[in-house]
């Protein structure tokens, strides 16, 4: 039986602690039913789907090669945003600066992940953090969803990529399946 995984950037653990706190203070001001527990924070870099072990092994292979000579590099979590409408808002999430690298390794790990056979998405590439998705109907309060950002920019570095496996009925629901350090 093939189970679900995902590529991503994973956030050190400071930065997860100061968005979880960011985010408990709206948990009750806002209409969204699935709030992102601290461990799960992360930015996703490609969907992956159902993967069987063979395939996950045969993927992490290519991607040790591709991105043997990819350098670390710094972001910064700067802004607030939603998908969806501000009154039926789908996911509300942290921004990232623009960043060239961040693209760079996006594009590359896409690209693996179609030359090994896996559906990629599509739409332009939109990095975020989610902080909560899926609106609530029955969410019966006033509400305003922050787009603004009032904080000081969140930095950190990027130094490696992690496959996920995605266990949906545990906190956390992902878990490291494997990890490729950049240099």
């Amino acid at each position: 039986m093939s189970e679900h995984y995902f590529l991503a950037v994973p956030l050190p653990i400071q930065i997860k602690e100061i968005l979880d706190d960011y985010s408990k203070k709206w948990y009750t001001k806002l209409p969204l039913k699935k709030w992102t527990f601290k461990d799960d924070f992360h930015i996703t870099l490609s969907f992956l789907g159902p993967v069987t072990y063979t395939k996950s092994e045969e993927l992490m292979d290519q991607l040790q090669k591709e991105l043997n000579d990819f350098k670390s590099f710094d972001l910064s979590i700067h802004q607030l945003g939603i998908f969806g409408s501000t009154i039926q808002p789908r996911v509300w999430w942290f921004g990232l600066e623009n960043s060239v690298e961040l693209m760079e390794l996006q594009n590359r790990i896409r690209n693996i992940c179609e030359e090994i056979g896996f559906s990629t998405d599509k739409r332009p590439y939109n990095p975020h953090i989610t902080i909560a998705k899926k609106y609530n109907d029955r969410f019966d309060k006033e509400f305003e969803i922050p787009l603004s950002w009032e904080e000081e920019p969140l930095k950190f570095k990027v130094n490696e990529v992690i496959l996920y496996k995605i266990q949906p009925s545990k906190k956390p629901s992902y878990h490291i399946a494997k990890p490729i350090n950049l240099k």
